[in-house]
């Protein structure tokens, strides 16, 4: 999903039983007109094995990038849950928005996270209460630290009321195995091992659509950078400087993995619009040979998306070079 983080990472490859109706397109971030209730609008999003599932749209523009996923009785009997301690929760931006918290899981749950963009479901010690489907942030360690703890980024909602009093540090939650493919950048590495000219990474996210990006920077997998080199370039988008995440991160992602972070606020005087606006006015894609050397790596409502994604296409960027997490 869209982070889902609280999320707005996009839609879910998800095995879903026949006629199991669940919220797993970001369009859920994207909302609908100022008075329409949630519970009377919805649509359905195509599975990409053919399976239709059922989303449902929040009430308000307002509450666009929660993620506020929630799956059906016939799915919940079905999922397995296993209990997780949170270890520390504090607040993920200026604003409050946010909320960072770092939650310890069994090591058969570290070994399923492989690639950055899986996600997992959480939900409070208690079985009657929906899942929220978040997008892990940390990097996968994959076996190669003592960490035993996983990383997310929860978007606050008025819509998730249980989200205060369960995100606190101490309290037991529970969460579903991993799920979902992630990124798929060992494409990347690959291409890295055998051309001579470096490529160009774009990643472009929107609200907690960071999450995933994050995990993808640190697992060092987006290929080395040289000074002299150009930088990998982020284009994150929120509607204020306060509501910006991972700000203490940006000097040492430039430094070690040579991310230039280009914030994107819509809602400021002087701002320059949507994540989709400023990406094409930057004219990264100036040639033939520009259009080739290009991945992108995007993640947010479906909106800034498919907007991002038809920027790069027309700019002659091929599709399969154009990476979701799903």
């Amino acid at each position: 999903p869209l982070d889902l983080s609280l999320n707005e990472s996009r839609r879910f490859a998800l095995d879903l039983p026949p006629g199991m109706a669940s919220v797993t397109d970001i369009r859920a971030f994207v909302g609908t007109p100022h008075g329409i209730n949630r519970a009377t609008t919805s649509g359905y999003h195509r599975h990409r094995h053919g399976r239709r599932v059922q989303f449902f749209l929040a009430g308000s523009r307002d509450e666009e990038q929660q993620a506020a996923i929630f799956s059906s009785d016939e799915y919940n009997s079905k999922q397995t849950w296993k209990e997780a301690e949170i270890v520390a929760s504090c607040p993920a931006c200026p604003s409050g928005k946010s909320t960072l918290v770092e939650v310890r899981v069994d090591r058969d749950t570290l070994q399923q996270y492989t690639t950055p963009g899986q996600f997992v479901q959480l939900r409070p010690d208690d079985a009657t209460t929906a899942p929220i489907f978040l997008a892990i942030s940390s990097a996968p360690t994959c076996g190669k630290t003592d960490a035993v703890t996983l990383q997310f980024l929860v978007k606050l909602s008025p819509r998730l009321p249980w989200l205060l009093d369960t995100l606190v540090t101490g309290n037991t939650v529970q969460i579903s195995p991993v799920m979902g493919s992630g990124f798929s950048l060992s494409q990347l590495s690959s291409e890295a091992d055998v051309e001579a000219e470096v490529f160009k990474v774009i990643l472009a996210a929107a609200g907690s659509g960071i999450a995933p990006l994050k995990a993808c920077i640190e697992s060092g997998l987006l290929g080395q950078r040289q000074p002299s080199q150009l930088p990998i370039i982020l284009y994150y988008g929120e509607w204020t400087e306060e509501d910006l995440c991972f700000t203490d991160l940006y000097t040492r992602w430039k430094d070690e993995y040579g991310v230039d972070v280009k914030r994107v606020l819509s809602r400021v005087p002087d701002t320059q619009g949507y994540v989709q606006k400023v990406l094409s006015k930057e004219g990264l894609v100036r040639n033939a040979d520009d259009a080739t050397s290009i991945w992108a790596i995007l993640s947010g409502m479906d909106d800034m998306v498919d907007c991002c994604t038809q920027v790069l296409r027309d700019a002659g960027v091929d599709k399969d070079r154009i990476l979701l997490n799903f």
